[in-house]
């Protein structure tokens, strides 16, 4: 039996690579969250009222030797 399986790691960017195989990484976007949420208070501060806001922020993905294909379903 032939058993295959794909990992990715989360915030591990930096250190990913050096993993033997190569591990596929999600990574934190640290600038750009903290930029939006320093925009998101200073509007709070300009103005209490503004309503309450929800930023999806994407993390960047690099993919690498721990995942391959998906296999088909039975």
């Amino acid at each position: 039996m032939i058993f295959r399986s794909s990992s990715a790691g989360a915030a591990a960017q930096r250190w990913a690579e050096s993993l033997h195989p190569p591990l596929t990484a999600a990574d934190v976007p640290a600038d750009e969250l903290g930029a939006r949420a320093v925009e998101l208070l200073i509007q709070r501060v300009a103005d209490p009222g503004t309503p309450q806001r929800h930023l999806l922020v994407a993390p960047p993905i690099s993919l690498r030797s721990t995942t391959g294909p998906a296999r088909p379903r039975d």
